[in-house]
């Protein structure tokens, strides 16, 4: 038996690294999006909810004192971070107890005022780095074949108005078929609007149904071009770091440094756990990463006991921070002994299906 499946998985001693996902409310209507009915309105058992404000306060504040927490994403598992209305007062909030933090945010950009994203730009700049993904996936006549709802020309408006104020921005294309041939034109325009780079990947799944009430068509993948990112090298390298030399846990700071440099055997067979990072959903509940979290809310039956097991039903009222403290998931029984025996076992389909794990 391989030396990794005896590992103990000791989830609060390893995170550093937090995967948010703030809201599941989206102004997107994309194909292939596990929260819409074929890339038209939104399924009826989705809980349309942004994260608690209480929550998030006491997770930077007391959940998380004296973690050296390196990375904050915010994803979009479930939503787009730029739905949740406090998005703006949340990072502030964060900075606040975490001056250490790189923040990452993803977005298709298709939504909020310009000064909103002249005020985000400036939160921004107080993390210790920052980054916003930006979604094109082509010109204005293709954008929106498969990121139904959303606007180019508002994205590139709020992309502009962003960068100009001091934020970094990285511009992502998502190559399909109908935007092949754009490839190089959205590498201008991210330029024009400069971002620190353009980003071309390859799309998760082909064959994508959008299935309207007027209309039905399918969105084919390409995978013909490599993907690639395009550094734009004339643009400025960053912004200022201006809070890093205002740590007040400095020497916190260099102790957990210190630790991590004396820690690194992350050899096993969990990538998050390796890379010591965790997912909070939008309803507040803590799970190993954003591929089993998806089995966090109302799926129910077969296909949960097939994919991961019937543990999550319990886990879903056990790692939910409106109850306990993220410590207290992190040690509790489903995070210590069910996660840890289904890693270590390699039973959960989705790990092997995601992570490619072996079943033993």
């Amino acid at each position: 038996m391989a030396k990794w499946r005896n590992t103990p998985f000791k989830w609060a001693k390893q995170v550093t690294n937090l995967q948010v996902d703030i809201t599941s409310h989206c102004n997107a209507r994309c194909g292939a999006c596990i929260r819409n009915k074929n890339g038209d309105e939104v399924k009826d058992e989705l809980i349309l909810e942004h994260f608690d404000m209480e929550v998030w306060e006491r997770l930077a504040r007391s959940d998380t004192h004296g973690w050296f927490i390196g990375d904050l994403t915010l994803n979009g598992n479930w939503g787009d971070p730029m739905m949740h209305p406090k998005l703006v007062e949340m990072l502030n909030i964060w900075t606040k107890y975490h001056p250490e933090t790189s923040l990452y945010l993803h977005t298709n950009g298709s939504m909020r005022t310009l000064k909103f994203w002249e005020d985000l730009a400036f939160e921004c700049r107080k993390f210790t780095n920052h980054l916003i993904v930006f979604a094109v996936d082509g010109m204005e006549d293709t954008h929106a074949i498969y990121r139904r709802k959303t606007h180019w020309k508002k994205i590139i408006e709020n992309v502009k108005a962003f960068t100009n104020a001091g934020g970094r921005a990285n511009m992502t294309m998502t190559l399909f078929e109908h935007n092949k041939h754009q490839v190089e034109q959205v590498t201008a325009v991210a330029k024009e609007c400069n971002t620190l780079y353009f980003t071309l990947r390859h799309s998760h799944g082909d064959n994508l149904l959008i299935e309207l009430p007027d209309k039905s068509y399918r969105i084919h993948a390409n995978y013909d071009q490599e993907e690639k990112q395009v550094i734009f090298e004339d643009r400025p390298s960053s912004v200022s770091h201006y809070r890093m030399s205002e740590l007040r846990d400095h020497s916190v700071f260099l102790n957990m440094n210190d630790k991590l440099k004396d820690d690194r055997k992350n050899d096993t067979v969990c990538p998050w756990y390796n890379d010591r990072q965790v997912q909070i959903d939008p309803w507040g509940k803590v799970w190993p990463c954003c591929h089993v979290s998806l089995f966090g809310t109302y799926i129910e039956g077969i296909t949960l006991s097939e994919m991961v097991d019937d543990t999550f039903l319990m886990a879903r009222e056990e790692n939910d921070l409106k109850k306990f403290s993220l410590p207290q998931v992190l040690t509790n029984r489903w995070f210590t002994e069910d996660l840890k025996d289904a890693l270590n076992s390699g039973s959960w389909k989705q790990c092997q299906r995601i992570c490619g794990v072996e079943c033993v």
